[in-house]
């Protein structure tokens, strides 16, 4: 009898079990493929994420991200899927929607410029000879965190604040442009590195050779700036200055 009765509780405690482990069923497949940036080269270290939540407890979104050659695996993603690439300082990305694709190439867009064009630093001087003291309208670029994620753009040491001082106190009204009455907006574009150090200066759109060459002449002097950062790593960033020449009757 004893025996009988251990072997009912423990059949009874193995029901029991049975009915507290919770089968979950879904239509998944595996994604293959490759992430490449405007230029066709593989995209490093960006995460790809699906719609669909992990497998083992059910609770965070299914992810991966790309190695050195662009490529990634997203095991277990939903058949009809939204997939999320990001994000990135960098880019504007889309979602993209795959419909039951085991292999998907993904090209993001050209990389987002930040740039100052839609307010440039103003600077202003009589049509006469003082000595020329530029005046400025900046605007601040904001840092963003999700999840213990910084993104952050790049920044001149001390802020735009630090670099309106600097370009008010370094650049010059050419003497031609002012005896030419040449006004208009010099427009740079150069990168900062992930060493912070500025590159590749280029002239967007200009006024003259020497208010050109002024503008590059300061930014060029300037010092070193604050790298961008994504997902907490310094990364190079493209910047774009505005400055607009303007002369005015009065000082």
């Amino acid at each position: 009898m004893k025996i009988l009765l251990t072997c009912l509780l423990t059949l009874s405690t193995i029901g029991l079990f049975a009915q507290q482990k919770k089968v979950i069923s879904r239509d998944t497949i595996n994604i293959h493929g490759y992430i490449y940036d405007n230029a066709g080269k593989g995209v490093n270290f960006m995460r790809i994420e699906s719609t669909q939540l992990d497998l083992e407890h059910n609770t965070f979104k299914l992810g991966t991200y790309t190695n050195e050659r662009g490529f990634f695996e997203l095991k277990g993603a939903k058949f009809n899927d939204t997939l999320t690439v990001g994000p990135d300082i960098n880019y504007d990305l889309p979602k993209y929607y795959n419909k039951g694709s085991r292999l998907l190439i993904i090209n993001l867009p050209r990389p987002k410029v930040v740039d100052n064009s839609a307010t440039p630093f103003l600077i202003i001087q009589k049509r006469k000879y003082p000595k020329v003291t530029p005046s400025f309208t900046v605007t601040s670029a904001e840092n963003k965190t999700d999840n213990n994620i910084v993104m952050a753009n790049a920044e001149y040491p001390g802020g735009l604040s630090q670099l309106e001082l600097f370009l008010k106190e370094n650049i010059q009204y050419p003497e031609s442009a002012l005896k030419a009455n040449l006004e208009g907006i010099v427009q740079v574009s150069f990168a900062i590195t992930k060493d912070g150090y500025h590159r590749n200066f280029k002239i967007l759109r200009g006024v003259s050779d020497d208010c050109d060459d002024e503008v590059l002449r300061v930014l060029r002097k300037s010092p070193n700036w604050q790298p961008a950062l994504n997902n907490n790593q310094p990364v190079a960033m493209q910047e774009m200055i505005s400055v607009q020449f303007k002369l005015t009757e009065t000082y």
